[in-house]
């Protein structure tokens, strides 16, 4: 990658990435491809090294479509924002593309992995639908307006108070369905907080009844919440810590809340903001993040905050703390535009949200993973994966090395594995795997398979049916290698006898479906009962400890 030039040097330190690209061929507003002339090391690791002086379409045939629309960008000077899908299976991306044309012929592209954050924008919504049911099935009247005093959301409690049905009250003005009492303080309490932004406390007579009011302002209006203390108005501390506490609920989200004004200025922080930053909120107030965070820090936010405020959307971002400790703080950052009652921009705001601890969460999960496999690995064992009724294998790394192959796709059809099995053995494979599949019980068998050379291997396998969380029935179990190592002990029956003896100190165990492929009773030969060798204490702690064979499956398998 060659050294930025000096326009493009704070791009160099985004941590999105950044695309400066020029058409290649083609007519105005639809060019063939796009020359790259720079990249910036965040916008390499999404899509590739040394893109700079390099056809973008050369390098990534998939983004043909964003090429298509980045013309149009070229040729109207009308930003515009899309996903992008990139790589498939466990490394697929999704990718928020912004362009803007900087000048003639020259367009500057962000881009910016959102994969994490479309999951936690999910997670974000199934919580409000939460917070929504909680809030209908609350006793006390509570009651949402936009900044004109208009009706947006009503629960049931305060439909019984007003005795209208939501459906007549939603768009309606406040005051066209109120009937204030002299003495009412609730029109002058309400213009209150959305004059001053803070949240107000205030009693109310209505109908007879004695309510204690708060109203909550927000960026879209206020929100109006009531008691009715008329059975116990002369207990008003016992109502009045009931209110604070509910205030509380509102002020008091473990997320850091603030606004900005278009210089950059605090404007208003939360508790848990100005704990972020580790300053009392007088103290952060009127002042800058280059005042208050390091320089590396402060540059990042502040091409957050310019990209926000240029195309007055929405994004979050992931920033972290890049001053030296033990752990890396990290946050999760959502910023979005203020505008005015006549839709001018006048600063922003964000939610920051510490995800420090589901960082190291994911890094000890993948670590753990890379031991138990690393484990398996020694020990010739293979993780086996069977999706119903899809009949989909799922292999671990190191699996092709079971079959003699120098490679095994991560998934494949579980006909490709029998198609790897000894011919004499796959009749009884598949009936054993499908007698698992009902659920029958636990499965424990031996095999054949045939390498690519035409040499043997010998396998056991031990599975058993479950259910995953969805529902789908999976069965999973242990597949070990055991080319090279001494055979399962054999004892013939006597065909004169009703039971095989078993050998001394060898107890047969129950309720599992034990066959030995290749074996002459599987052809047809004589009667013969094979039981594998008993398994060292050792090695039976070994494979209890890797969790994935249960106890003896219920019923007779």
């Amino acid at each position: 990658m060659f050294p930025p030039s000096s326009r493009y040097a704070i791009e160099a330190i985004n941590p999105d990435g950044f695309l400066a690209l020029r058409p290649e061929g083609g007519v105005e507003g639809a060019p063939e491809d796009f020359l790259c002339e720079y990249a910036n090391p965040a916008s390499e690791a999404l899509l590739e090294e040394n893109l700079i002086g390099r056809r973008l379409l050369a390098r990534r045939p998939e983004l043909v479509e964003a090429v298509k629309t980045w013309g149009q960008v070229l040729a109207t000077g009308v930003t515009g924002t899309h996903l992008l899908a990139l790589g498939r299976g466990l490394d697929a991306r999704r990718v928020m593309a912004r362009a803007a044309r900087v000048e003639e012929g020259l367009l500057a592209v962000w881009l910016s992995d959102v994969t994490d954050t479309e999951r936690f924008v999910s997670e974000t919504a199934a919580f409000e639908e939460k917070v929504l049911s909680f809030m209908e099935c609350m006793p006390d009247p509570f009651l949402a307006f936009d900044r004109q005093c208009r009706f947006v959301y009503v629960n049931r409690a305060a439909e019984r108070l007003l005795g209208k049905r939501r459906q007549l009250l939603v768009g309606r003005n406040l005051w066209q369905e109120y009937a204030e009492e002299p003495g009412s303080m609730l029109r002058s309490q309400v213009q209150r907080a959305l004059a001053t932004g803070a949240p107000v406390d205030f009693e109310e007579r209505f109908n007879g009844l004695h309510l204690e009011v708060t109203a909550v302002p927000s960026d879209s209006g206020v929100l109006v919440y009531l008691r009715d203390v008329t059975s116990h108005h002369r207990t008003s501390d016992a109502a009045r810590r009931a209110s604070a506490l509910f205030n509380a609920v509102l002020q008091g989200a473990t997320d850091a809340i603030y606004t900005k004004d278009l210089q950059g200025r605090y404007t208003r922080i939360n508790t848990a903001g100005a704990r972020l930053i580790g300053k009392p909120a007088e103290a952060i107030i009127g002042r800058t993040d280059a005042e208050l965070w390091s320089p590396e820090a402060a540059r990042a936010t502040l091409s957050h905050d310019r990209e926000v405020l240029a195309f007055r959307q929405t994004f979050t971002y992931e920033e972290s703390d890049s001053e030296p400790g033990p752990v890396k703080r990290v946050w999760l950052s959502t910023k979005g535009v203020l505008r005015d009652e006549a839709g001018v921009v006048f600063g922003l705001f964000g939610i920051s949200r510490d995800i420090t601890d589901l960082k190291l969460l994911e890094e000890a999960l993948r670590q753990n993973e890379a031991r138990v496999l690393e484990a398996l690995s020694a020990a010739s064992l293979t993780l086996w994966d069977l999706r119903l009724p899809e009949r989909r294998l799922r292999w671990e790394r190191g699996a092709a090395a079971s079959f003699a192959l120098k490679s095994l796709a991560p998934e494949e059809p579980m006909e490709s594995f029998l198609s790897r099995v000894h011919p004499d053995d796959q009749p009884g494979v598949s009936e054993a795997l499908a007698r698992c599949a009902t659920g029958l019980g636990e499965v424990s068998l031996t095999y054949r398979v045939l390498a690519p050379d035409g040499s043997e291997r010998r396998h056991s396998l031990r599975t058993r049916a479950s259910a995953d969380a969805q529902g789908q029935l999976r069965v999973l179990g242990v597949l070990e290698d055991l080319s090279g190592r001494t055979p399962a002990l054999s004892v013939e029956v006597d065909p004169r006898a009703d039971v095989a003896p078993a050998p001394s100190g060898l107890r047969r165990p129950r309720n599992v479906s034990r066959v030995a492929m290749g074996e002459p009773a599987l052809h047809g030969q004589r009667t013969s009962l094979v039981l594998q060798e008993q398994v060292s204490e050792a090695e039976r702690g070994e494979r209890n400890a890797v969790g994935l064979i249960g106890s003896a499956a219920q019923g007779d398998g």
